[in-house]
């Protein structure tokens, strides 16, 4: 017995063929017959069906995945390109030149330029930078930084700075010095005219007059608010006599200026002895009878040195400082007056 659909040979009463799975139509009559024929068509059907099913199934999915290639793969390909951009290594700072000794001049301290380098051989001047100064935020202004308030002595700097959008930063403890020669740098009025001295440093407050009924004739002091120093002019007893007179539209010279120690000289040391104070100023020095101290100096002005400041030896700087025209000048400027 053969099936009649693939050929294949079958044994007898089998109802499908092993080989294709058709089912085997036996001769025979009634509701048997009937049976078979139905099985015979439901193969068939189921057979056509599947065949379709499998068609638009594929179809579908083949469809579903080009539709998801088309929305996700640009993102993909997006993605693996950027993962392959070389990523921007923060480099290891290996120096600074940042000197070891700064001498700082007229109250500033000045740093650039600086260069820094790095380990793997490169380097750069740094342009744009933040100053820590015993970790405290120090503002450069034209190149230099304020320095009244650093003593001398060591201190640690820090530097940070940007670079590609890396944070970087470096420390060394530098020492800082403060210029010692600077005092033939203070500001000279003695022989100044009022008038020079407003054209120089500003309008001078109201005179206050000393030294009245002496002789004929005595002193006026008038402040100069820019430099917080006072000077003295000599007037006679007739220009006290009448109404106030403006130093500053004067022509009168000042012979004597005065001001505190700072005023004239930078950042000496707190406590000094007399004989270290004279070699600091490059001057000599005495002490004097009233107290304090005089000298004179390479122009022949004579230097007076806080009284009461110099005991047992030791010098103490936040003290009152007069600055006087030379005895041989002296006599001038009383002649003008008369």
């Amino acid at each position: 017995m053969n099936c009649k659909q693939c050929g294949q040979e079958m044994r007898e009463n089998a109802k499908f063929c092993k080989n294709c799975g058709a089912p085997i139509q036996q001769e025979s009559a009634g509701l048997e017959g009937n049976s078979q024929d139905t099985d015979a068509g439901l193969w068939l059907f189921l057979r056509t069906r599947k065949k379709k099913f499998l068609l638009a199934t594929a179809a579908v999915l083949v469809f579903s995945a080009g539709a998801a290639a088309a929305l996700f793969l640009p993102d993909l390909i997006k993605d693996k390109t950027e993962n392959q951009k070389p990523a921007v290594v923060k480099k290891t700072v290996s120096s600074v030149d940042l000197q070891d000794v700064y001498e700082m001049e007229d109250n500033k301290l000045v740093l650039d330029p600086l260069s820094v380098s790095y380990e793997d051989g490169t380097s750069q001047l740094l342009t744009d930078y933040r100053v820590y100064i015993d970790t405290l935020l120090y503002e450069m202004a034209d190149g230099a930084i304020a320095a009244e308030d650093l003593y001398d002595g060591k201190h640690l700097v820090r530097l940070e700075w940007q670079q590609e959008g890396k944070a970087y930063q470096y420390e060394k403890t530098v020492t800082m010095e403060h210029k010692k020669d600077t005092w033939e740098k203070y500001v000279d009025l003695v022989g100044k005219t009022g008038k020079e001295i407003v054209a120089a440093y500003g309008p001078l407050g109201e005179p206050i007059f000393a030294g009245l009924g002496e002789e004929d004739w005595g002193y006026a002091y008038a402040d100069v608010p820019s430099l917080s120093i006072q000077v003295c002019f000599p007037v006679s007893i007739l220009d006290r006599m009448g109404e106030p007179e403006d130093y500053g539209q004067s022509d009168a010279q000042c012979v004597e200026m005065s001001g505190i120690m700072d005023t004239f000289f930078y950042n000496l040391e707190s406590e000094m002895s007399l004989e270290d104070l004279a070699n600091t100023l490059n001057l000599t020095l005495a002490e004097s009878e009233a107290g304090g101290c005089t000298g004179t100096l390479s122009d022949g002005k004579l230097i007076y040195i806080g009284e009461g400041q110099v005991m047992d030896g030791i010098y103490t700087p936040d003290t009152q400082v007069r600055v006087s025209a030379s005895e041989e000048d002296q006599p001038k400027f009383l002649d003008q007056i008369f």
